[in-house]
Order: C-alpha cells, then structure tokens, then sequence
C-alpha cells in the first residue's frame, strides 16, 4: 500500500507536469487533445488564481519565486502563463497528490503531512536557489571588474562602459547591468541607477563599484587600476569563503540531520505504523513527543551557537 502511495504521487506528479506543459511536441489529433486539456487545465488554474488562497500564498517570498520560475519555464515552452496561474497550477498538483497519499495511507493525517512537505519543499527550494545565486555572483563579479577595467581603460564612457558588461558577461550580473543600461538610456539619473545597482546585486565588493563609477562619472578619473586590483581582491574573498564553506560543512550537515531526521521520523511512522498512531493518540505519547521537539530544539540552539563560534 505504501508503494501504491509512493506511484500514485509520483504519476499525479508526471500527468500534471505533462499536461502544463503541453505534452511536448505531439501531431494531429493528439496533438489537439492535449492542447484542449490544457486549456481546460489553464481556465481551471485562472479561475482558482483570482482566488484570496492564491493571494495570500504569492504574499510570501518562497512562493511567488516559485511561481515566477515556473511560468518562466513554461514560458520557455511556449506556453505563457501570469504569476496567479503558475501558483494556482502548483497549489493544485500540490493538493492532488496530498489526497492520494491520505487516501494511499488511509490516514488523513497524511494529507497534512503532503502539504507540510510542499511548504518545507518551497522553503527549501527557495533558500538553495538565494545561495546558489550568491555563489554565482561571487564568481561572476572578479570577471566584471575586470571588463569594466577594459572598458573604461578604451576610452569608452561609464554608459558604454554598463552596457558592454550587460552585453557580453552572463548569469545575474550581466542581467543586472544591463538593467542599469536601459534605465540610463531611458533618461535616470546615474544615482538612481548606481543605487539600483547595489539593490539588485549583493555581493563582495559592489558598494565599492558603485561609489568608484559614481565618482568616475563626475570627475572623470581613470579608474583602470582600481577595478583591476579590486577583481584580484573580490577572487581572493570568494576562495577564502570557499575554504571556510569546506571547515565547516560538518557543522552544517549536522545542523541539518538534527532539525530534519527526527521530523522525518514522526511523519513517516504516523503515516506507515498503526501502533505509532495509537502511540500518538494517548496523553503520554503526546507528552512524549513533546519532550522529543524541546531537546530537539535545544540542541539546535546549541549547534547553531557553535557554528557561529566557528565561522
């Protein structure tokens, strides 16, 4: 039975995602059955997207990024969808999958444990993308003090300058610059657009490229040298944190065993073990559960104080 769960997510899982995405590349007829349950899929995920449900669930950080990345890849697709709609269409999979693990473990406690899983998986999801982001830009940016040096060393301006870091650097610091490209050409100030910068860039040593290009804009000073020296000193904090990320990757993991292993444990055994539940279900097994979560409370504080010893 606890496969038959396991299956009957999963193929909820791959039949939702097959049908947001169209089916891929499908001929004659059908190719137009599949395009007609995707309208009827889309009209269902628009009407359930104008509802407060969604609204308060795009109100939080985790979920409207989350929903942001996946219309942008069924955008990719070909299939354009707003922000209400891809939310609407993961809250729907979401809930679909819920029922057939309560229904699979013939507990509706497991249709509470699907959602708590969904809303740990978002937050998770959310927290490795914000540091998969820093990492990439403290790679990116030695590269782009570098190019502004050439840049600027040629002769160019400080808007051709921006705008030949947006044109031939990727990833987010390329976006970002040309983002303060456009805004320059559509007439902003250079404060404004230097400010923007910093808000859209948080990474080792933009406040310092911020103030150098602001001040190359009004006095004109070459400022070669100093991105150049500025490049060598931005790779060398992105090695030393490297390095620090190795010394404490033990801490770290077991900050993560202690705060997820034992809530793994308590969902699963509600789920699959009878003799859990009816455990559960007595005032010393609630007692017993309680004191479980304040140790293990208790010993996060304590590693997480450690860490910051270490770090």
């Amino acid at each position: 039975m606890e496969a038959f769960g396991v299956v009957s997510c999963a193929a909820c899982w791959g039949l939702s995602a097959y049908v947001a995405v169209g089916g891929g590349r499908t001929r004659h007829a059908n190719g137009w059955v599949i395009r007609g349950i995707y309208l009827r899929v889309r009209r269902i995920c628009a009407q359930v997207g104008m509802t407060p449900l969604v609204g308060m669930l795009l109100r939080m950080a985790s979920w409207r990024s989350m929903a942001d990345s996946l219309a942008r890849a069924l955008g990719r697709r070909g299939l354009y969808v707003g922000r209400e709609e891809s939310c609407a269409l993961f809250a729907l999979t979401s809930v679909m999958a819920a029922v057939l693990m309560a229904l699979s473990a013939r507990n509706p406690l497991g249709f509470v444990v699907s959602l708590m899983g969904v809303a740990a998986g978002v937050e998770l999801w959310r927290s490795s993308r914000i540091r998969a982001r820093e990492r990439a830009l403290i790679d990116e940016m030695p590269q782009v003090f570098r190019t502004l040096a050439m840049a600027l060393g040629s002769g160019e301006t400080l808007t051709q300058a921006i705008e030949y870091v947006g044109v031939h650097e990727r990833g987010y610091a390329g976006e970002a610059f040309v983002h303060v490209a456009l805004r320059l050409r559509c007439g902003a100030s250079t404060e404004d657009a230097m400010a923007q910068l910093s808000r859209e860039l948080d990474a080792p040593g933009v406040g310092l490229l911020v103030t150098a290009l602001a001040i190359a804009q009004r006095t004109g000073s070459p400022l070669r040298s100093l991105f150049q020296s500025s490049a060598r000193l931005v790779e060398r904090q992105g090695e030393y944190e490297r390095l620090l990320a190795v010394k404490t990757a033990q801490v770290r993991l077991s900050v993560r065993i202690v705060c997820l292993l034992p809530l793994v444990l308590v969902c699963v055994l509600s789920l699959i073990s009878v003799d859990y539940q009816n455990g559960l279900s007595t005032p010393a097994g609630v007692m017993s559960l309680l004191v479980a979560a304040g140790m293990d409370g208790c010993a996060l504080i304590v590693i997480r104080r450690l860490m910051r010893g270490v770090v």
